[in-house]
């Protein structure tokens, strides 16, 4: 796959469908003017595909997301005891 953004453009890979059901046929590729645009848009599609990454048109990777780190958070706080003595119950309090 091509990684490399045309010229002042930065380029969105988005690999491993989740849903493979309704999953396009390939990896997304998405070239965008702004790096802010490609990072929010990188971010964005870990709810569709489980890693993303950001590459600048000399095909050096710039930023990368998955969508392992929001699920580890939620096993993380899940598996957190609660205080002894502790009425509440710490999972369900935000981060």
């Amino acid at each position: 796959m091509q990684v490399h953004a045309p010229k002042g453009q930065y380029r969105v890979i988005g690999l491993d469908h989740i849903n493979t059901l309704d999953s396009p046929s390939g990896p997304l590729s998405k070239d965008l003017e702004s790096f802010d645009e490609a990072r929010d848009l990188a971010d964005r599609l870990t709810e569709e595909y489980l890693w993303t990454y950001v590459y600048d048109d000399a095909g050096k990777l710039l930023f990368e997301a998955n969508s392992y780190r929001e699920q580890a958070r939620q096993v993380e706080m899940l598996s957190q005891e609660p205080p002894e003595g502790s009425k509440g119950d710490p999972r369900r309090t935000p981060p």
